[in-house]
This record gives C-alpha cells, sequence and structure tokens, in this order.
C-alpha cells in the first residue's frame, strides 16, 4: 500500500515520507506537497528507491 505522510512539528519543520513506492515514484508523489510546504532540507532515500518497478508486457503474436 501507498502512502504519504506529512510531520510539521511545533517549529515549522516539515517532514514528508513516502512508502510503498518503488524508484522515483515516490518523488513524482510527494512533487506537490514538496512545493506547496517548501523543499525538504535534507532528503533520504529508502533501499526502495533503489528497486526498479519492473512491469512486463506480453504481445499477442
Amino acid at each position: 500500500m501507498k502512502t504519504i505522510t506529512v510531520e510539521i512539528d511545533a517549529n515549522g519543520q516539515v517532514t514528508i515520507e513516502a512508502a510503498g513506492f518503488k524508484g522515483n515514484a515516490c518523488e513524482k508523489a510527494t512533487e506537490a506537497l514538496e512545493k506547496a510546504l517548501g523543499v525538504p532540507s535534507n532528503r533520504k532515500k529508502k533501499p526502495e528507491y533503489y528497486t526498479e518497478d519492473k512491469t512486463q508486457i506480453t504481445t499477442g503474436n
């Protein structure tokens, strides 16, 4: 399941965490939030970031 969690602490520090995404899909999913709330000063990439989203296409040949 894909989730995006946004936390804003008492000092206004914003944390955006994406879970369940593979590759750079997390960056695409959080792009609008980052623009609206301010770009995070520190980006931590989870192991899933380095996993490719493999899609197999089969044709009817």
